[in-house]
């Protein structure tokens, strides 16, 4: 009888970012014959991000910061794991022969218990690295150096099963269907659904939604483990700042002003929020709010207003990260009001016109601004001196959406990192780690996903290589 499989391996890692290079990793240090395979060339969004990852150590303080952050979302006894294992991210980092440095600020809700344990490192980068391309070329090497095989452009289309045990993956390459065979088990680490429009518009807050990120981040992990019978928890949760999308690009572009002088109105042209107030990975919690007299997401989109000051001052969005890294801002944001994507008034009915929205609520809500500028004293939303600043000159605007960094949002997992079925029982041979299914399942601590990715991806990674092999 032929041999049903076109290759195989110990441990099978579906998804090459950050947590699948971890997991693939531990595993081959761990004994096992290791076979990624990745649908595109490997990266995901650790290759996109900032670059930094916390290494919190398991300490009565750190659990009680990530419990309050879960808000109940998450057990003891996975907080407790996870703190283990991404205790240990420095040492993994230096054991694979990077640098590290580190990254304040820290704690990103520093006024929760147990914040001082946040602390924030990153790979130490060369000049020609940016974001996260110090610490994916570090774990990709190492990747190398193991000579550990990968199936590029090979996407996963279904999990193998035996009886109730997961087998391999039967996987389309090259227009061709392959089965690959786990001989002790798969690891799903493919990311989150930021690119998958059915998926946003079921289980988030508001739409439309754009994302920030890898494109690649469709869903494909959550579908894989769903038809094999896997729970899903932290749909809802999302590290979402704000940002622009604009048509000549399917990712968007991440909102950060270079200066005070600007404001946020909604869709009627009132001001809702403290806008130097806002905590950057939730800012989507601000504006998805439903408004029950108009019966719509009144904040989606809302709009920047700023000043000449302003924005002579700097690109109105981060230069060098994300999907768009390869786009080069103009320094005056001149080059992107001549495209159109910034809308110009010299005066405030002008610009109103121009974004669509109210010229005479929008003239009400700036000349409110503008005294409380003048007094001293935002009465209605608390922002602080010294950022009240008065909008002078040409006034400018564009609108402003939730933008996915990532969805945190997958299959369940337990402290070994198992992903388990609806009645809390693991899934034999079957783990998962990173974003896809991620800790994190309300407040986002800033380098928790990549913490996550370097921990609970070695957890994983050694975890499914300690299974017995099957016969």
């Amino acid at each position: 009888m032929a041999n049903p499989w076109d290759d195989e391996a110990d441990v099978i890692v579906v998804g090459y970012g950050g947590a699948g290079a971890s997991a693939a990793i531990a595993a081959h240090d761990a004994g096992a014959k290791v076979l990624i395979v990745e649908k595109d060339q490997g990266g995901g969004n650790t290759k996109l991000a900032t670059r930094t990852f916390i290494s919190p150590g398991n300490s009565p303080a750190a659990r009680q910061h990530i419990l309050a952050l879960s808000a109940g979302a998450v057990d003891e006894r996975t907080v407790e794991a996870a703190l283990q294992w991404m205790g240990r991210n420095n040492d993994f980092i230096r054991e694979l022969g990077g640098q590290i440095e580190e990254c304040p600020p820290h704690a990103t809700f520093p006024s929760l218990p147990g914040a001082e344990t946040m602390i924030r490192y990153r790979v130490k980068a060369s000049a020609a690295e940016r974001g996260g391309e110090s610490l994916w070329n570090l774990l990709s090497r190492n990747v190398a150096a193991r000579k550990i095989r990968i199936h590029r452009q090979t996407a996963a289309r279904t999990l193998l099963r035996a009886g109730d045990e997961i087998t391999g993956v039967e996987g389309e390459q090259k227009g061709r269907r392959i089965n690959l065979r786990a001989r002790r088990a798969v690891v799903l680490t493919t990311g989150g659904f930021e690119y998958n429009e059915e998926m946003k518009r079921e289980y988030l807050a508001g739409y439309p939604i754009f994302a920030y990120g890898h494109r690649g981040n469709t869903g494909d992990g959550i579908k894989l483990a769903q038809d094999v019978g896997a729970d899903l928890w932290h749909m809802k949760g999302v590290a979402a700042p704000m940002g622009f999308k604009f048509p000549e690009y399917e990712s968007a572009f991440i909102m950060r002003m270079p200066a005070d002088g600007y404001i946020l109105v909604d869709r009627n042209g009132r001001r809702f929020c403290n806008e130097t107030g806002l905590e950057h990975y939730s800012m989507w919690m601000e504006v998805t709010r439903f408004d029950m007299q108009a019966l719509r997401y009144s904040r989606i989109p809302a709009y920047v207003i700023f000043d000449e000051r302003t924005c002579s001052r700097g690109p109105i969005t981060s230069v060098g990260h994300g999907a768009n890294r390869a786009y080069q801002w103009s320094a005056d944001n001149r080059v992107e009001i001549d495209r159109g994507w910034i809308a110009r008034g010299s005066s405030v009915n002008e610009l109103a016109q121009k974004l669509g929205i109210s010229g005479t609520q929008l003239s009400a809500t700036l000349g409110t601004y503008q005294e409380s500028c003048r007094s001293g004293k935002d009465g209605e939303f608390r922002r602080a001196q010294p950022t009240l600043v008065e909008l002078q000159g040409d006034l400018y605007g564009l609108p402003v959406w939730p933008c996915l960094l990532n969805t945190q949002g997958g299959p369940k997992r337990n402290f070994r990192g198992q992903i388990v079925d609806v009645w809390g029982e693991p899934i034999k041979r079957l783990y998962g780690a990173g974003e896809l299914g991620s800790i994190w399942g309300f407040l986002y601590q800033s380098g928790g996903n990549l913490g996550e990715c370097l921990g609970l991806g070695r957890m994983a990674g050694t975890n499914a290589a300690a299974e017995t092999p099957q016969r």
